[in-house]
Formats: C-alpha cells, structure tokens, sequence
C-alpha cells in the first residue's frame, strides 16, 4: 500500500472498468448483511452495470469473526484468474448461503469442488492480505463496507441511504 489513498485491481470485477462511477465493497461470503445487500440492490445495480454506469469490485475481506470464519474458507477457493466464472459463482453463493453455511469446514471444501469446480487457490492468501491492508487502510471495520469513487476520484465509504441515490441517479426513473 503506498500513502495516497488508492485501491489495488484485487477483487471481483462486475462491468465496463470505464464506468464513471466505482463501487468497492468489502464484503464476506458468510456474511449474512453481504448477501441482504445483493438481494436489496441486485436489480438496480446490475442495471446500472449493465448501463456500463456503475463498476462493481467485490473484495472478499476475510474478518477472524466467528460467524464469518466458513465465509474466509470459501475465499481460498476465489479464482481470481477466472472473473467470468467466479463472478457467477460469487452470487449464487450469496443466494444460497443459509444452505452452505450449515455445512461442517470439510462439507464445505467438498460442495465447493462438486458443485462449481472449484480447488484451493494458492495466490488467494497474497490476495487476502492486500484486502486486509485496504479495509485498514480505509478503515472498513465491517461487512459490508462500501466505498464509491467517481471519475477516479478518492474512494469514499457511503451509506445504504446514499448507495440507493446513487443508483436511482445512474438509472433514471421512466
């Protein structure tokens, strides 16, 4: 991390990397406000995507909590170099995670690998540890955190009142 406040690639990609406005959530696949966010904003957001108005980069932030410790498990399985799949992956996990999350650690690492393919991934805890530095560095101390940053501006954290703002402006009411 250097001292101006920037943000690393690292992350899950959703939209044109052009888009005026960036959407960096820090979040945990166990979490279960992370996946109430997706269920709250999935169909304004993926619009405002789709609008090529909003990019969303999804950090999966790996917090020594307990209810979020299977969450850290299935990041090791990410794979950061296949952002098409995972993506995909990414949202049916949070949409099914009252399922997963019920399973024992090594239930887990068997559901991961029979129903998406998915193996531990050995760059994931370099990964992780940039994650980390960023949510200390922009002082993301829960899940979900999300920052905005417009036309490259300094990434700031918003509030769930100013995302939906946010959105409702990127898609216009008809």
């Amino acid at each position: 991390m250097t001292d101006t406040l920037t943000l690393s690639d690292v992350g899950f990609h959703f939209g044109d990397q052009d888009a005026p406005v960036k959407l960096t959530v820090f979040t945990n696949l166990a979490c279960p406000h992370c996946a109430n966010f997706f269920a709250e904003n999935e169909t304004d957001l993926f619009a405002a995507i789709d609008k090529k108005q909003v990019e969303l980069i999804l950090k999966p932030f790996d917090k020594p909590k307990e209810g979020l410790l299977k969450g850290n498990l299935v990041h090791l399985f990410l794979n950061y170099k296949d952002q098409e799949k995972m993506n995909k992956v990414i949202l049916q996990l949070f949409k099914d995670q009252a399922d997963w999350k019920k399973l024992s650690d090594n239930e887990i690492k068997t559901y991961l690998t029979e129903n998406y393919g998915l193996s531990i991934q050995p760059d994931n805890t370099d990964y992780s540890l940039t994650i980390a530095g960023e949510a200390i560095h922009f002082d993301a101390t829960s899940v979900p955190t999300v920052l905005l940053s417009r036309d490259g501006q300094t990434p700031q954290k918003i509030t769930k009142d100013e995302l939906k703002k946010e959105l409702e402006a990127a898609i216009p009411v008809k």
